[in-house]
């Protein structure tokens, strides 16, 4: 059986309170770096490393890579994270100013809401969801890493507990499902 650990990035300038710019290049705060070196000691070598192209998640992934050298290492844009807020009307927010468009957008239960042509629907994450399901299968290596993002992980989580369900019951029990801390580690089995 092919065991699969996916890794949330540590704790970014974001994840920090601090106001962004571009979404695919918020850095790691110093306790992220510290979460990432923490996270490279814990995890066996891999026979393969997998990153989301964001900084944020590469940065959690070099201190792995510098420990494992000779493992090859791919980035694969389906891993990212979930991007439902169009990041150009979200440049130099904090994530506090975010929260009442990010509590109407899960109240409003659309999958097929795009909030500009910078962001994607919940039904592309899914088709993501999908897409990263059936590239790991396909894989030959027995132990794989992937650094990725806590919103796309906890949706991942929900298609493998319930591979059935329809768009819009994703996202109801996406808002119940459990948080995952940075730096945390969730295996997989395919």
């Amino acid at each position: 059986m092919k065991k699969i650990w996916f890794v949330r990035h540590g704790e970014s300038a974001a994840n920090a309170g601090e106001a962004t710019r571009d979404h695919r290049t918020i850095p790691l705060s110093s306790l992220g770096e510290e979460q990432a070196r923490a996270v490279s000691i814990i995890i066996p070598k891999p026979k393969l490393i997998i990153t989301s192209p964001y900084l944020r998640a590469r940065q959690t992934a070099a201190p792995l890579m510098r420990l494992y050298p000779d493992v090859p290492v791919e980035t694969w844009d389906c891993v990212h994270e979930f991007v439902y807020l169009s990041p150009r009307t979200c440049t130099g927010t904090t994530s506090a100013q975010r929260r009442p468009r990010v509590i109407a957008y899960w109240r409003h239960l659309d999958p097929d809401y795009v909030d500009g042509d910078d962001a994607e629907s919940y039904k592309h994450l899914l088709q993501r969801i999908h897409q990263t399901i059936d590239r790991l299968r396909g894989r030959p290596e027995s132990f794989i890493v992937v650094f990725s993002h806590a919103q796309f992980m906890r949706n991942l989580l929900l298609v493998m507990q319930e591979p059935d369900l329809s768009p819009r019951d994703y996202m109801k029990r996406f808002r119940k499902s459990a948080t995952i801390r940075n730096g945390q580690i969730v295996e997989i089995r395919l």
